[in-house]
C-alpha cells in the first residue's frame, strides 16, 4: 500500500499500542503482539463505524495480521482493506478534523507511493488514515471538521494498490510513516466480529448506527 520496503520492516522489539507506549516521530514502529494479543474494544462500545453507508456491504481484502503489508509486526498490521469499486463513496469512521490531504496523484500507478489519501485527527492522539482515492477523489479540505459518518470522498486504486479498494488504519502519536497502528473494531459491522476477517467474501453489512 505504501512505499514500504524490507528495510523498513522491523526487527523484533516488544511492545504495541496496548502497552500505552507513544511512538517517536521518525522511529520504527514497535512490533505488535499479533492479533490475539492486544485488547480490541468490544464492538458494542467501539468508537468506530464501518467506512461506508448503512445498508451497504463490501467484501474484505487484507485485514489485521493477514499477509503482505498487513502482516504481524509490520506498520499496517492493524489496517483493513475493503474491496470497493472505483468511485464508491466512503465516510468517516469517527469524527475529527482533517489534518492532511493528498489529492493530486494519478488514478492508477502501482508506483510504490501512497497515492491519494487523507488523515482525520481524532484529537485524542489518534488519527484515521484513508488511502487510494482517485485523483481529485477526496471531497474535504485540511482544517474541516467532520462528523462520524460524513462523506469524505470516493475510492479508487491510486498509489501502491493492485486493485480498487479502500485501505484504512487508525494510528497513534503521529500520522507520518513509520507510524504505530492500533487495533479497532466496528460497532455497526454485521456479523459482530471482534476484528474483521480477512477475505470474508460475503462482506460486512453496515447496520444503522
Amino acid at each position: 500500500m505504501r512505499a514500504l520496503t524490507a528495510t523498513l520492516l522491523l526487527t523484533a522489539v516488544l511492545g504495541c499500542s496496548a502497552t500505552g507506549r507513544t511512538p517517536t516521530a521518525g522511529a520504527p514502529p514497535p512490533v505488535g503482539m499479533g492479533c490475539e494479543g492486544p485488547a480490541y474494544p468490544a464492538p458494542a462500545t467501539s468508537q468506530y463505524i464501518l467506512p461506508y453507508a448503512p445498508g451497504l456491504r463490501f467484501p474484505t481484502g487484507l485485514t489485521n495480521c493477514s499477509s503482505s503489508f498487513h502482516g504481524a509486526g509490520e506498520g499496517d498490521q492493524y489496517a483493513y482493506d475493503f474491496n470497493m469499486p472505483v468511485g464508491t463513496p466512503f465516510i468517516a469512521m469517527r469524527a475529527g478534523r482533517v489534518a492532511k490531504v493528498v489529492n493530486d496523484q494519478p488514478d492508477e500507478g502501482e508506483d510504490g507511493g501512497a497515492g491519494n489519501f487523507l488523515v482525520i485527527d481524532h484529537e485524542d492522539g489518534t488519527f484515521g488514515l484513508y488511502y487510494h482515492s482517485p485523483k481529485g477523489g477526496i471531497a474535504v479540505a485540511v482544517g474541516a471538521e467532520v462528523e462520524q459518518g460524513a462523506p469524505l470522498g470516493v475510492t479508487g486504486r491510486s498509489g501502491y494498490a493492485g486493485y480498487p479498494h479502500l485501505h484504512v488504519i487508525v494510528v497513534e502519536g503521529h500520522h507520518e510513516w513509520p507510524y504505530l497502528g492500533v487495533p479497532i473494531s466496528f460497532r455497526n459491522a454485521n456479523p459482530r466480529d471482534l476484528h474483521l476477517r480477512s477475505e470474508y467474501a460475503p462482506g460486512y453489512l453496515a447496520d444503522p448506527r
